[in-house]
């Protein structure tokens, strides 16, 4: 079983920051205990939650899309010396 820190974590029981770890048993169950108050938790698994449309990633009603967002198109590289 390999303990892992994880930085910059602050334990939910004690609020002590950077004492949390992280591993995975026998069962491949990921859990996270903290060192210092002995606080040990399951982690469940959790499906990625969807985007959320924002001003950022959303482009405004009739404005362009900027140019890293347009469709790619593929194109065919042709070496001059065989045009003539």
């Amino acid at each position: 079983m390999k303990r892992r820190f994880i930085a910059g974590a602050i334990c939910p029981k004690c609020e002590q920051l950077d004492k949390i770890v992280m591993y995975d048993d026998d069962n491949h169950k990921r859990h996270r205990e903290c060192v210092s108050c002995g606080f040990k938790e399951l982690m469940l698994d959790q499906p990625d939650a969807d985007e959320l449309s924002t001003r950022v990633n959303q482009p405004r009603a009739g404005e362009k899309p900027l140019s890293h967002e347009d469709e790619v198109q593929v194109v065919q590289l042709m070496d001059p010396k065989k045009l003539h």
